[in-house]
This record gives C-alpha cells, structure tokens and sequence, in this order.
C-alpha cells in the first residue's frame, strides 16, 4: 500500500542521525515488524547516547527524607492518574476493537496502580490533593505531549492512536519496562519495602502489558506510510521531552530543598 503526499509535515527529523531517521520522508510503507525493529533501535540509540543521570525519571526516592518520599509519592499519583486519562482518550476514537479492549484493560490497572500509591502515601502522612501539579514545567510538559499531541488534532483517529500510543505505550512505558523500573527497584527495596512490593508484584508487570499495546499499534495497524511518519515524529517529541524531564530533577530537588 503506498500513500503520497503532496508535502510532508516533517521531512528534517527531530532527532538526526539514529537509526529510522528515513521513516520521516517514508512515502511506501514498511512492514510491521520492520517498523518496529527500526523504532526500538532508534529509541535504545537515543538512551544509549544520554547520560545515566538523564535515563531516569524515577528520581528523589533514595533519600532517607521521608518529605522527599511523600513527595515522590504524590508525584507518582499524579503519573498514574493521568495515564488513566490518557488511554481513555484514544479509546473514544480508536479504529481497531483488539487494540481498544487493551485499552481498556489499561485504564483500569492504571486506575488501581494510582489507589494502591494513594493508600500508601497516606500511610506515610502524606495527602492526595486533585489540585496537585508537581512544580516541575517540564515533567508537565511531558505530560501535555501525551495528552493533547502538542496540540494536534487530526481528522483521522488512525493518526491520533498512533501518536499517543508511540508517546505513552512505547516510548514512554517501554523504556520504564526495560530500563527504569528494574533499576528503580533496585533502589527502592532498600527505602520502602512497601512501594517495592507494589512496583515488583503488580505495577512492573502491568507496565508490561502496556508496553506491549504500542508494540501491537505499530506492527499491526501502522501500515501506511503517513502514519509510520507521525510514529517517528512522535516518538522522538517523547525522547526529548523524556530526557529535559529526568535532566530538570536535580533543580527541581534544589527548590524543594531535597538532596540526594
């Protein structure tokens, strides 16, 4: 299936000079599981070439302080709620049923992984506020490309999954699920045998799960060239997003008075 354009949106990508690089002036399609190996292979470039310091935004949970606990804690309240909302964005308009059964399914352990937190950070004294927003404009910057797609809308609803789904599922969730949260929780068993346990026995292995529906969204529904185009785009608005975030803890950490 081949689709032209008159002009492609993106044809310089965002990112220059990893693997894929040529999915922005794509006009024939690749296969599934070509598409896919190419978008893995440019997301572990990308990672690969950041600093350790940058890879990670599970950060601010080694410290004893149990201020800087609590804090992380509704923080990750935050992230869990908001991944409800997401999901069930793309469900209102998704194309393909398999892939908005998925989503449903999401939803609704993002909904539990965000009352088992909740339940713990008022253990700990700490209080779930709806008014809460972390002071912390590139985490909120992140979390608006997943939401609103940098303010794009689209008339196809092909094109808007795929971008959320590449933000979200893939980009965002499949580096927490090879990277981060095994490394997390690492740290965390030492701090919090409580929090170990819910990353370790139920959100780990949900995470997975999640990962998986982006890898589905691309090898089996990214079959045209326009939507193999946005995937890429996509992806890499997440990578830099992603990386500014994990990159901004440290200030951020120095503004509430936390040290590592």
């Amino acid at each position: 299936m081949s689709t032209t354009t008159p002009e492609l949106r993106q044809a310089k990508p965002l990112l220059d000079g990893l693997p894929g690089d040529e999915l922005y002036g794509i006009k024939d399609p690749v296969d599934g599981d070509t598409l896919l190996k190419i978008m893995e292979a440019r997301r572990v470039a990308f990672w690969n070439a950041t600093p350790d310091t940058e890879k990670s935004h599970y950060q601010g949970y080694s410290s004893i302080s149990r201020a800087q606990l609590i804090n992380s804690l509704k923080r990750q309240c935050h992230a869990e709620l908001a991944a409800v909302h997401a999901p069930e964005l793309s469900f209102r308009v998704c194309p393909w049923q398999d892939v908005k059964m998925d989503l449903c399914r999401q939803m609704n352990e993002e909904a539990r992984h965000f009352n088992m937190i909740r339940t713990h950070l008022e253990e700990l004294g700490g209080v779930w506020d709806d008014e809460y927003s972390p002071d912390l404009p590139e985490w909120n910057q992140l979390f608006a490309l997943f939401m609103l797609l940098d303010n794009r809308f689209f008339l196809d609803p092909a094109k808007e999954v795929v971008a959320r789904c590449t933000v979200l599922n893939f980009g965002i969730e499949g580096w927490d699920h090879l990277y981060v949260q095994p490394l997390f929780l690492g740290i965390i068993k030492n701090v919090d045998e409580t929090v170990a346990e819910i990353y370790e026995e139920t959100i780990m292995p949900d995470e997975t799960f999640h990962f998986s529906i982006g890898q589905r969204v691309l090898r089996n529904h990214c079959d045209r060239a326009d939507l193999q185009r946005i995937a890429v785009e996509y992806l890499d608005k997440q990578l830099i997003a992603h990386r500014r975030v994990n990159a901004a803890f440290p200030r951020y950490h120095k503004q509430l008075g936390f040290h590592e």
